[in-house]
């Protein structure tokens, strides 16, 4: 597997040439009424949590993307390597170390066929060579008792996970992007920062007790946890959903909690205070849970729908799997799927459990977007019904028929308990409470689930 590195350090005799045209990259479509938009969100997560939304939006990450052919000469031959680069500086290049023989430099005039410029998806090849990697500088770093290192830097991180950690010793911040890792190390007080995760280990070595948040592309959460365990068990991995993408990643973050790993991952809806009160008071009996979820408009082009992130279901639809495991006290045990044809990944999921209860689980993008992710929710055992609206509103109806129904003007998703739950498990304060049967359960539903949609596949039994 040929890994991504920095360009900068590769070896190879002479760079021949680069050559770079601008991909048309927006992931998201245009919002319609961003007056609308923007007074709604202010009355529903405050104006401090929606301002942080706007200038994470802003031109400092609307980032350019530039389709790149590199061609380097190494031992008297040319090579090519083909990436998707933000910068136009060769030196904040990162790519797959992945390159093919050529006669001559290549660009895109003389280009032979269709190419894979996307650097982040492998696709087997046979005829590629490696070149070879120099080691990763080590900057001076003294040891520190503890310090914080954070993979992927994108909108969550800067709205909802920057607020929460403000008083913690900074270490390292990585992002694939030059922009966005440099405006983080400077904006948010971090030593050094860095473009991909081999940089950090060694400062992440020099850390007694290191914690680590991953909230980088899916297929990369469980391989930096399993990197960042192995150069220092006292690490206190953080990983952000979902936490695995494939049957691998299951068994290998399964095999870090049998190791002893300080391992927490990041459902934030699990720490919304009327489902953790939906959990205490009804856990044990059997459950007839229905979700209906409106998700958020994405282009075609986002990386969600990239092969080697497990589908959207990976992506958002997992909320809602993790949500019913944490409510639940059975095994998940038979799937039905039912899935409208198109891209939009619009789906009906029913889960049988082992004590009897049953979810049904409805998303698509279809409905107005102005309020962005939307979900109501409906609860029922033998005798209580607790009815949710986008968690502004919910109803609950006890065994007396007595209603109690409560109005909320700020819409809470948990994040910030989250986050703050998470500080104090790492200065012992609190407990880890995602454990490994919840990961089990959990990450091994979301896949088959995922591999259901993929393949067509109506019915599956566990």
């Amino acid at each position: 597997m040929a890994e991504i590195v920095r360009f900068n350090n590769l070896q190879f005799d002479k760079l021949v040439s680069v050559e770079q045209q601008h991909l048309d990259a927006k992931e998201r479509p245009e919002v319609t009424d961003k007056l609308r938009k923007l007074m709604f969100f202010a009355k529903r997560e405050g104006l401090v949590r929606t301002s942080k939304k706007i200038l994470s939006k802003g031109d400092t990450f609307q980032l350019k993307k530039f389709q790149t052919i590199i061609t380097v000469e190494q031992n008297g031959k040319l090579y090519t390597n083909y990436s998707t680069q933000t910068s136009e500086n060769s030196e904040h290049f990162v790519l797959r170390n992945e390159f093919f023989e050529t006669t001559s430099a290549v660009t895109f005039q003389n280009i032979s066929e269709n190419k894979n410029f996307n650097q982040f998806i492998e696709i087997p090849t046979k005829n590629s060579i490696k070149l070879p990697v120099s080691q990763y500088a080590n900057q001076e770093v003294s040891y520190a008792k503890k310090g914080l290192f954070l993979y992927g830097l994108g909108d969550y991180a800067r709205v909802y996970i920057a607020p929460n950690i403000k008083a913690e010793n900074k270490s390292f911040c990585v992002d694939y992007n030059h922009s966005l890792a440099t405006h983080y190390k400077e904006n948010y007080k971090y030593q050094q920062f860095g473009l991909v995760p081999e940089e950090t280990y060694y400062a992440l070595e020099k850390t007694k007790k290191p914690l680590a948040i991953i909230a980088t592309y899916h297929s990369d959460h469980t391989r930096i946890a399993k990197e960042i365990f192995e150069r220092n068990p006292s690490a206190f991995i953080f990983v952000e959903k979902p936490p695995c993408v494939t049957l691998n990643d299951i068994e290998i973050l399964s095999s870090l909690y049998d190791k002893g790993a300080n391992l927490e991952i990041g459902y934030n809806r699990r720490f919304i205070p009327l489902n953790q009160k939906i959990r205490d008071a009804l856990f044990e009996q059997q459950k007839v849970i229905t979700i209906s979820v409106k998700e958020i408009l994405i282009n075609e082009n986002h990386w969600y729908f990239w092969p080697n992130q497990g589908t959207r279901i990976t992506g958002n639809l997992t909320h809602w799997l993790d949500l019913a495991v944490f409510w639940i006290k059975g095994e998940p045990i038979e799937i039905n799927m039912m899935a409208s044809p198109g891209k939009d990944e619009t789906m009906a999921v029913s889960v049988l459990f082992s004590d009897g209860s049953l979810v049904n689980i409805t998303v698509s993008d279809k409905g107005n977007s102005l309020r962005g992710v939307q979900e109501n929710i409906e609860v029922r055992t033998k005798d209580e019904t607790v009815s949710i609206q986008d968690y502004t509103r919910y109803s609950w109806t006890s065994n007396n028929g007595r209603k109690n129904t409560v109005n909320k003007s700020i819409r809470n998703k948990g994040h910030d308990a989250m986050y703050k739950h998470l500080v104090k498990a790492y200065h012992n304060k609190a407990e880890v409470k995602y454990t490994k049967e919840d990961l089990l359960k959990s990450a091994t539903l979301t896949y088959y689930v995922s591999e259901m949609y993929k393949e067509g596949v109506r019915n599956k039994k566990l």
